[in-house]
């Protein structure tokens, strides 16, 4: 009995993810825009508070949130256009440094040359540097005009209906008034408090990969950090992805042992360093298990791309809360 409730779970749970995989070029930008709007639905209601209209002060924090985001598009993907030609240069000198020396080790050639020309491959892609999480979770041009469309209208009635939402939410589970509040407030903290605990551990872990960059006098440093702080919102895996990008460039500018010491201090800023900054900065915020928190990012990445995936975790922190919440309300007890 047990096994067939178990492959009935993984059965439903394996269609709602298809289904999910289907539109996610529409689920992941409208999941963007409610983490938005509930970060930044504090700041209407200060503005209501001040005697500012409530669609004034929507209007307001929207123009806001544009300019901001286009500020820092803009800045990211200038630094990586300008960059763009060295970037593959230094990764082509890279990559080049470490064939030679593998080849010390009797590697085969052959397999050397399949990687390198995957590497090649993929080089325009890497040049590109942050534009990748978007092309990652959208499939192309359209879908991602689509997924702004909508996804400004739900993040423009999220900051200018947060209080209706909220009386609504209370409604349909039949609740007490404060409860939706309670909720909404429940997920807003989490929320603000998970993005701004990553940023601090990604900002600290940064600056101890960035040390042996500038002692030892790698190139393209600015470019490697701001690889490895916003890969670093991928849980487990985007680091070292940032990471392995500065061990490349590493190899080609100083050899084996420079790019030694900088996997050093990746490890070491990825391993133990990061999971004492993380139990400081979440361990109170966010109380998901590390393989839960494992497994929802590797399945995020799988429906809807980079964007999910760094939107998985503090969305999944945000059911486990609600459900705890609603439990409290006696929402899911037996009659």
């Amino acid at each position: 009995m047990v096994s067939w409730l178990f492959l009935g779970i993984v059965l439903a749970a394996s269609t709602v993810l298809s289904v999910i995989a289907t539109v996610s070029s529409i689920t992941v930008p409208l999941l963007v825009a409610v983490v938005i709007g509930i970060v930044f639905r504090p700041l209407v209601d200060t503005l209501e508070r001040r005697r500012v209209p409530r669609i004034v002060g929507t209007v307001l924090t929207m123009l806001f949130i544009f300019l901001g985001a286009t500020a820092l598009f803009f800045i990211l993907v200038k630094g990586f256009i300008d960059q763009g030609a060295e970037i593959i240069r230094q990764l082509e000198a890279g990559w080049a440094s470490l064939e030679a020396w593998l080849l010390q080790f009797q590697v085969e050639e052959e397999a050397l040359d399949s990687i390198s020309a995957a590497i090649a491959d993929a080089l325009p892609a890497l040049g590109q540097g942050i534009i990748g999480l978007l092309g990652s979770t959208f499939s192309s041009a359209a879908a991602l005009l689509i997924g702004i469309y909508f996804s400004v209208f739900i993040l423009f009635f999220i900051l200018r209906d947060g209080p209706e939402i909220e009386v609504w939410l209370a409604r349909q589970f039949n609740l007490k008034p404060g409860t939706g509040t309670a909720i909404v407030a429940d997920i807003s903290r989490s929320i603000r408090l998970y993005f701004r605990g990553t940023a601090i551990t990604a900002a600290i872990t940064a600056i101890v990969v960035a040390v042996p960059l500038i002692i030892l006098k790698v190139p393209l440093v600015a470019s490697i950090l701001i690889l490895y702080f916003f890969t670093s919102f991928i849980p487990y895996i985007g680091a070292f992805i940032g990471g392995a990008f500065a061990v490349i460039i590493a190899f080609g500018s100083g050899g084996a042992e420079t790019a030694l010491i900088i996997a050093v201090a990746v490890t070491i800023s990825n391993g133990a360093l990061q999971n004492a900054i993380n139990t400081w900065a979440l361990g109170t915020t966010l109380k998901v298990h590390p393989l839960v928190v494992f497994l929802v990012t590797i399945a995020a990445g799988v429906v809807g791309g980079a964007l999910a995936m760094i939107l998985a975790v503090p969305l999944t922190a945000v059911v486990i809360q609600t459900v705890h919440r609603l439990r409290q309300e006696g929402v899911f007890a037996e009659e």
